[in-house]
């Protein structure tokens, strides 16, 4: 009897308990009332199908608390926004490591820009007229890349370090809100997605009032992190599920896109490492300050 006990506790030993099943939180964050559920659940479907593990969809109401989130441990997988996953890593750096960004599928690498705005009533038709002029500045959120952390960095490179101490600067919430502040005459200067000008022209109202002083194009795409420490075998598996998914459900796929305008002419996903993101924290040279208005 005694040695049955020890072969089915050598049995138990090796192969998966029954009953538990691995899990895996896939998480993002919320934009404005977005909380992109309903674009994270049917690829979490195709990830626990092709994983063989639960997948538990979850969205936080700010990149700051998906930060929190993955600092503490609580998230597997996190679709991350790029200034967020800057300061991840300039804060906590290998806490979470990159799995996969997007792939537009074709010449450009992103598509994805972000502008500097001016009301044509300021007079101003360059960068270099905004030195110490105060002005009122709409920003998105300070957790956006394309919304906050560009404009400033367009700033930054016109020698303007920190508009906060010579501008009346806010944040509008949302890229469309910064548009309007600026058409109402809320707001003389604003940073948001280039993809919100476009927006604007075709609804034409824009030329007409606004100016494009500077913008930056090619941000590289945010990435798909996973928690260090996660069962190598489970994260190879998620690893060939998210390079299939356009194939295999492309559905899913579209579905999860629709999510982000700046993955809206996405193909697939693509490897990613940290490295990737290296020319784009080089914009920041040594403006410290800089790192501490987006964190």
């Amino acid at each position: 009897m005694t040695r049955c006990l020890l072969i089915l506790a050598l049995l138990l030993s090796v192969m998966p308990s029954w009953g538990q099943e691995k899990t895996l939180t896939l998480a993002t964050y919320t934009y404005a009332t977005n909380n992109r559920l309903e674009n994270l659940r049917p690829l979490g479907a195709f990830l626990s199908t092709w994983t063989g593990a639960r997948v538990n969809v979850v969205s936080y109401p700010t990149v700051k608390a998906l930060i929190r989130a993955i600092n503490h441990d609580s998230v597997d997988l996190a679709m991350m926004n790029t200034s967020g996953y800057l300061v991840l890593q300039r804060n906590q750096p290998g806490k979470a490591i990159p799995l996969v960004n997007l792939a537009m599928g074709n010449a450009q690498q992103t598509n994805y820009g972000g502008c500097l705005l001016v009301t044509k009533n300021t007079g101003i038709t360059s960068v270099d007229q905004l030195k110490g002029k105060k002005l009122r500045l709409a920003l998105v959120a300070s957790s956006s890349t394309s919304g906050n952390l560009v404009p400033r960095l367009l700033l930054n490179a016109a020698g303007i370090p920190d508009a906060d101490k010579v501008m009346e600067v806010y944040y509008a919430g949302t890229h469309k809100k910064v548009v309007e502040d600026l058409l109402a005459g809320n707001a003389d200067l604003g940073g948001c997605g280039c993809a919100e000008v476009d927006a604007a022209k075709r609804a034409g109202q824009f030329d007409s009032k606004l100016l494009v002083l500077a913008d930056y194009n090619n941000i590289p795409l945010g990435p798909i992190v996973y928690r260090k420490g996660i069962d190598a075998q489970l994260i190879e598996k998620a690893r060939s599920a998210l390079l299939e998914v356009h194939r295999k459900d492309p559905a899913a796929f579209l579905q999860f896109c629709k999510g982000w305008t700046e993955f809206a002419q996405a193909t697939q996903f693509t490897p990613v490492t940290d490295s990737a993101y290296d020319p784009f924290r080089q914009l920041f040279g040594d403006n410290q300050l800089l790192w501490r208005l987006i964190e």
